[in-house]
């Protein structure tokens, strides 16, 4: 049975690591193997552990990759990542590679050209993860908000417009919505509704907010056009910062 690899060392533990193993699991691809390259100093022979402690890291993902169902082995190596990576990959045939790196400027792995040569010494999917050291459960991404503006009386099909926006969002799949009632507002009309003025109170300025992908979202605004006659909607990209547990579903 064909089975994948998996280099790693300080990005052990992210979230985006977890999630595609998870994905293979799922998709009944179980079996893979850690290298973690720790690249550590050694004196008379004896590899300085306290350098970084690589085996503690590298024992809590078995741990963790083994509780979603995968069947995981795992090393931690002291040469030159290079070295011991092109090694790895001439030892035994893998049908895919996960490189999980941390970001940008932050990994001598990316400078040092690591991806490049992976990808020049196999002829399958080599796919980079990059999670920062540190913050295991965090996740920084790409997506998209959109923000509508609306009045509380705003009507469709005799329920409130805002409710409607909500119940559309959640059939189209998207990933959550907010709504939030004002205290204090003006629009078009230049009229100021507060919940000072009793005459008022019951047309109260709301937001309604949603959150996904970019595609995602660009696909759900020609039903906001349908659904918005009098109101206001802002689109924005922005990053994300998702704060999930490892353990977590």
């Amino acid at each position: 049975m064909s089975r994948y690899l998996i280099v790693a060392n300080r990005a052990l533990g992210g979230v985006p690591l977890l999630d595609e193993v998870r994905r293979r699991v799922r998709a009944g691809r179980r079996e893979c193997h850690i290298l973690v390259p720790a690249e550590r100093p050694s004196v008379d022979g004896e590899v300085d552990v306290t350098v970084d402690p690589a085996e503690g890291r590298l024992d809590a993902e078995l741990a963790r990759l083994s509780e979603i169902g995968a069947v995981v082995t795992g090393e931690v190596v002291d040469g030159d990542a290079l070295v011991e990576v092109e090694s790895a990959l001439a030892a035994e045939r893998f049908d895919e590679v996960l490189v999980s790196t941390m970001p940008g400027g932050l990994s001598n792995w990316l400078s040092r050209g690591l991806l490049d040569r992976v990808r020049e010494l196999v002829d399958v999917p080599v796919l980079h993860l990059s999670s920062p050291a540190g913050l295991p459960a965090r996740m920084t991404t790409r997506a998209a908000r959109v923000t509508v503006y609306v009045g509380e009386s705003d009507r469709v099909g005799g329920r409130p417009l805002y409710t409607e926006i909500v119940h559309r969002a959640r059939e189209a799949g998207l990933a959550g919505a907010t709504v939030v009632r004002g205290l204090e507002g003006f629009g078009a009309s230049q009229v100021v509704h507060t919940t000072r003025l009793l005459t008022f109170s019951e047309d109260l300025p709301v937001m309604i907010t949603i959150v996904d992908t970019p595609d995602r979202v660009d696909a759900f605004l020609p039903e906001l056009d349908r659904l918005v006659a009098g109101g206001l909607v802002v689109r924005e990209e922005l990053d994300v910062i998702k704060y999930a547990s490892p353990d977590g579903p």
